[in-house]
C-alpha cells in the first residue's frame, strides 16, 4: 500500500498532495534551512517526486544555489510565506517536503540531524540522531552515480 499525505499553506492558498513512500526524514541545520524557517533548523521527508502534486493554487518559487554547485528551487505561498517544499536539481526524482506543511505531521520521525556544520550553539539537538557535517553520503539527495 502506497502512503499518500496531503498538505498546504497557512493561509489554504496552496494545497499539494503526496503517494509514496518516505525516502529520508530529516533535520537540516544548513544556513538557507535557518534563513527560510526562521529558527535553527527545518524538518523534512524527501519522497519520490513521480507522486507529487499540487492541488490547488500557485507557489512562489525561489532559486538559489547551493555550496556543491546545485540549482535548488525553494517553494512557498505567495499570499502568507509558508515554506512548503524543495527540490535539487541533482535529483528531479525527488522533492523535499517541509514537515510543518503536512496536514499531520504526528507521525515525523526524523532519522539524522545534517548539515550540523552549520548548527546553533543554542540549538540543543537530540543526542540520540546521527549528526552529519553536510549531507551524508548515500541518501537521497547524494549526487546519483
Amino acid at each position: 500500500m502506497t502512503a499518500t499525505r496531503t498538505g498546504g499553506c497557512l493561509c489554504g492558498r496552496v494545497r499539494y498532495e503526496s503517494q509514496g513512500e518516505v525516502l529520508f526524514s530529516l533535520l537540516c541545520h544548513c544556513r538557507d534551512c535557518q534563513y527560510q524557517s526562521g529558527s535553527a533548523f527545518i524538518a523534512a521527508i524527501r519522497v519520490p517526486a513521480a507522486g507529487f502534486r499540487i492541488t490547488k493554487g500557485e507557489p512562489k518559487l525561489y532559486l538559489s544555489g547551493s555550496d556543491a554547485g546545485n540549482a535548488v528551487t525553494r517553494a512557498f505561498c505567495p499570499e502568507c510565506g509558508s515554506p512548503l517544499f524543495i527540490r535539487v536539481s541533482a535529483r528531479p526524482d525527488i522533492v523535499g517536503l517541509r514537515v510543518g506543511s503536512l496536514d499531520d505531521p504526528s507521525g515525523f520521525r526524523p532519522e539524522a540531524d545534517i548539515f550540523v556544520k552549520s548548527a546553533q550553539p543554542w540549538d540543543h539537538m537530540n543526542p540520540d540522531l546521527p549528526k552529519h557535517r553536510t549531507y551524508p553520503p548515500g541518501r537521497a539527495y547524494s549526487p546519483p552515480t
